[in-house]
């Protein structure tokens, strides 16, 4: 039995529910369908999920808020498509998981919710900020595929941190990192470089030494691999969550060097 062959004995007796709910289930079949319209409260359904559960929810995820904001200029050229794609070869999605994604992705391109919509419907299903703020890595990723930063790109990414659960310092630190837009804003203000480095913890800068570290040791949890796997990231994505990993630790190190008593 393959990939989806499995996924789909592993919902019986339990549910998805929602927009996400909705492409799983037109992709899976209509049997599978029929279980996903008798939703019980996502909460409970996320506990009672296997893990191969939840990194189905987090891949449809993923390819549906990609779908979105390809169109955000208007169009999904030939580049943004081909960045998908590519994408899912990045992460090692192969045979069934990337025909999935790729299904998932036309399916969300053709429909009318918005992407804010999906952001909402996969926070409800994830509650692990680790992962959400992966997902909404690769969504600034995509949105430099084809070498330019669409205004309305742009202020998707900054809007969809609300729905996502995400910090608002987080995207200032997206943004610091992109070279404040590839340099579009070579005047623009930039914030003190340890505000990013606050921001990837989760904390304010004024923040006491204790919280600052209780911060850095609850995140570098969230990322620990096992940890990541359990709450639905796939053996392909925990690449990128060692590049998070990598970040964290560089930020704590320069926080540990300006404060002498931690």
């Amino acid at each position: 039995m393959g990939w989806i062959g499995s996924l789909a004995g592993m919902y019986v007796g339990s549910s998805v529910g929602g927009l996400l709910g909705g492409i799983i289930g037109a992709i899976l079949g209509g049997k599978l369908e029929e279980k996903l319209r008798g939703a019980r409260p996502v909460q409970s359904a996320y506990r009672e999920a296997s893990q191969e559960r939840r990194e189905l929810v987090t891949l449809t995820a993923l390819a549906a808020m990609f779908a979105k904001l390809a169109k955000a200029d208007g169009l999904v050229t030939r580049d943004e498509v081909a960045f998908c794609e590519r994408a899912f070869d990045r992460l090692g999605l192969r045979g069934e998981k990337r025909d999935y994604c790729i299904q998932a992705f036309r399916r969300a391109k053709l429909d009318r919710h918005t992407i804010y919509e999906y952001a909402s419907d996969f926070t409800l299903h994830q509650p692990d900020i680790a992962i959400r703020e992966l997902v909404y890595d690769m969504l600034w990723d995509l949105a430099f595929a084809d070498g330019v930063l669409h205004p309305d790109e742009l202020e998707i990414l900054r809007r969809i941190i609300v729905p996502l659960g995400i910090r608002a310092e987080y995207y200032a630190w997206k943004a610091h990192e992109r070279g404040m837009w590839s340099g579009r804003r070579r005047n623009a203000r930039r914030a003190p470089e340890a505000a990013y480095d606050y921001s990837i913890l989760g904390v304010p800068p004024d923040a006491d030494d204790e919280t600052v570290k209780r911060a850095y040791r609850e995140k570098a949890k969230r990322l620990h691999p096992d940890v990541l796997r359990q709450n639905g990231l796939s053996e392909e994505m925990l690449a990128r969550a060692t590049e998070q990993m990598a970040r964290l630790n560089a930020a704590w190190d320069r926080i540990k060097r300006s404060r002498p008593n931690l």
